[in-house]
């Protein structure tokens, strides 16, 4: 997982976010892409099979894909259903925002405990 991570990081733009395509620069912003992998290093350093220097990579990720969140709670900027092709708001989206949210949690649990 650390290989894929770091793998992806690499397109990481300015603003915390990376292209809605990851490898195409001229694809437009999205924040989910931040979402999921931030869950990902963060439930590794929870589960611990990353260390936890994920941790600071992890909440930094979620903290990017924030602000993206409107007054309503929504997560825009992400690919919007129905056909993902275009910028918007999503179910999908909604639902790696409060996983993410999840896994910070455990992975801080996780790591005063430890």
């Amino acid at each position: 997982m650390e290989e894929v991570l770091t793998a992806c990081l690499a397109y990481r733009g300015a603003d915390g976010l990376f292209p809605d395509v990851l490898d195409e620069p001229g694809a437009f912003r999205e924040a989910n892409t931040a979402q999921l992998l931030g869950y990902a290093a963060l439930t590794g350093v929870a589960g611990g099979w990353l260390s936890r220097s994920w941790y600071d990579v992890g909440a930094d990720l979620l903290a990017a894909a924030a602000r993206s969140v409107d007054a309503y709670g929504r997560v825009t900027g992400v690919s919007g259903a129905p056909d993902f092709e275009r910028p918007g708001t999503s179910p999908e989206a909604q639902a790696c925002h409060l996983l993410g949210h999840a896994a910070l949690r455990r992975a801080g649990a996780a790591l005063s405990a430890g």
